[in-house]
């Protein structure tokens, strides 16, 4: 294995790690919206890296199933905040 694939695959790892972290903090702060508006400040930035994510993947034609974010919809962080039952 070449240094250089050696590199991009680690980089992919350390991509994976920080969308799958966005993505679990997006879906967090959604869920707390309500209770606190920074948590709606807070969606809004982790929405934009992960839409830019995948806007990008799109560019260089890659399946988002590659850095964890398969069948995933930042859209889906915009809808109105629901309330705790």
């Amino acid at each position: 294995m070449s240094e250089t694939l050696a590199k991009r695959d680690a980089a992919l790892a350390v991509l994976e790690e920080v969308l799958l972290a966005a993505r679990k903090a997006a879906i967090q702060a959604q869920k707390k919206e309500l209770e606190d508006r920074f948590q709606s400040g807070l969606k809004a930035a982790y929405y934009d890296i992960l839409t830019v994510a995948l806007e990008q993947a799109d560019l260089f034609e890659l399946d988002p199933v590659e850095f964890g974010l398969a069948d995933f919809d930042p859209d889906s962080l915009l809808g109105a905040p629901r309330k705790a039952a």
